[in-house]
């Protein structure tokens, strides 16, 4: 029985069809935006790079009696390889004719590492988390369809990803490159800059690097992130309903709705 007649659910890819789907949607966002620099052109329509395999690849999923279907996605990528890794294999084994990049240099667990030239400023960070045998995460690739980036889903997606990083997966410090007009939005979340956007090159392009602690989430927006990370504890999964946006676990009253 579906839930409603049109919900939203942000949540792990769960087969290699969907994570197909991702991986389509995220290469066309990036193509057709001022980013299509960061991803490799080719005809197959779809991209792996050597951060996938560290990666949660999580959709924005609206679903209904029609199916789900994939209108969001980003990733959460780790140090280490994570517990998707090997849907990652079996869907780049579809795909021969495109290249499989090497794993991350050990020097550059995270994205951000690689195609930033200007950190080696946050060395210092990153000896004080390595000490506290912290784990790291960086938020990436944030994509949407183009009929619904206008519609609103994209703060959902944000905050989900959010709730998802520090109480699904417990990791102890998040990390965001953005373009630097975009990180006053991250600020409002409790996210700090630590390397200036305006002075960092990010493979040709500026971005900001940004840093949030778990537990340090700004305290107008903690309760909304907490009640979305108790659903994403309890089902993995975060809903978003036309009708109730404060409510992101499915209900026995949603249900019969």
């Amino acid at each position: 029985m579906s839930i409603q007649a049109t919900h939203f659910v942000f949540r792990e890819a769960k087969n290699i069809r969907e994570l197909e789907a991702l991986f389509r949607l995220r290469y066309q966002g990036y193509i057709n935006s001022g980013c299509a620099s960061l991803v490799h052109q080719n005809g197959q329509g779809l991209e792996f790079d050597a951060y996938d395999w560290n990666s949660f690849h999580l959709g924005l999923f609206q679903q209904g009696n029609f199916g789900s279907h994939p209108i969001g996605y980003a990733r959460l990528v780790q140090t280490t390889p994570s517990a998707m890794a090997g849907m990652v294999s079996q869907l780049a084994t579809r795909f021969k004719d495109l290249e499989i990049p090497a794993p991350p240099s050990p020097d550059a667990p995270l994205p951000f590492m690689a195609n930033c030239p200007n950190v080696g400023g946050i060395n210092g960070l990153f000896e004080t988390l390595k000490r506290k045998d912290a784990r790291l995460v960086e938020g990436s690739r944030f994509v949407f369809s183009p009929d619904i980036r206008s519609a609103g889903y994209a703060r959902f997606a944000f905050e989900a990803a959010t709730a998802k990083a520090f109480f699904r997966y417990d990791f102890d410090f998040a990390f965001l490159a953005v373009h630097p007009r975009h990180a006053p939005f991250y600020g409002q979340y409790g996210f700090k800059e630590v390397v200036n956007g305006e002075e960092n090159d990010y493979l040709g392009l500026k971005a900001s690097v940004l840093a949030l602690e778990n537990g340090k989430i700004d305290a107008r927006r903690a309760a909304r992130i907490e009640s979305m990370g108790k659903a994403a504890s309890q089902s993995g999964a975060i809903y978003l309903f036309p009708d109730n946006k404060q409510v992101f676990s499915p209900t026995l009253a949603a249900m019969a709705a």
